[in-house]
């Protein structure tokens, strides 16, 4: 009697698996992990640290503000409020600060470039 076999798949079949695989992992699972290093706080405490001068390095975007410790030991982030005397505050500090630029692209560029920087 003759054992039937089944046909074996080709090798790029497995490919497509592992990187829809990597593909899902970077959409979903990987901002899950970095949303958890990132400290959401009230304005008022980022205002009194930077009265105390322990403001670190400083990103703004057009709804909220990225900022570290001075020692760049946490991230912590807060929304953006009007306030024009907010940048001359910053520099009497001694925040590293900057605002980004924005520019159209793709979402993944765009997603994987903020990340990065919060990594930093």
């Amino acid at each position: 009697m003759k054992e039937v076999k089944s046909p074996k798949r080709p090798l790029i079949y497995y490919y497509g698996i592992a990187l829809l695989i990597i593909f899902l992992f970077n959409m979903i699972v990987s901002p899950l992990l970095m949303k958890g290093q990132i400290k959401e706080v009230d304005y008022g405490t980022f205002m009194k640290m930077t009265e105390e001068k322990s403001i670190g390095r400083v990103q703004m975007d057009s709804s909220e503000i990225i900022f570290t410790d001075k020692e760049d030991t946490q991230v912590y982030s807060t929304g953006i409020m009007y306030d024009p005397a907010l940048t001359q505050r910053l520099y009497d500090a001694g925040a590293v600060f900057a605002k980004d630029i924005e520019r159209p692209t793709s979402l993944l560029l765009s997603r994987s470039a903020r990340q990065t920087w919060k990594r930093a």
